[in-house]
C-alpha cells in the first residue's frame, strides 16, 4: 500500500506550470472543493500505481 500523503503535501508538490494548466481547464486548486477532488484523484492514482507495482513484483 502506498504511503498516505497529506492533502497539503500533494498540493504543495503541484508545480506552478501544472497549476496554471489546471486553472485554464477550470480546476482552481485554491477552491477547497476542487482541491479535495484533485487530492482524491491523486490518492486513487497512487493506489492504482502501487497495486500495479505489486502485481509486477509478483510476476517477476
Amino acid at each position: 500500500m502506498p504511503r498516505h500523503r497529506s492533502a497539503a503535501q500533494i498540493l504543495r508538490e503541484v508545480p506552478p506550470r501544472v497549476r496554471a494548466g489546471l486553472l485554464r481547464l477550470g480546476l482552481d486548486l485554491e477552491d477547497p472543493a476542487l482541491a479535495r477532488l484533485f487530492v482524491e484523484g491523486v490518492r486513487v492514482a497512487d493506489e492504482l500505481i502501487a497495486e500495479e507495482a505489486a502485481r509486477d513484483a509478483e510476476r517477476g
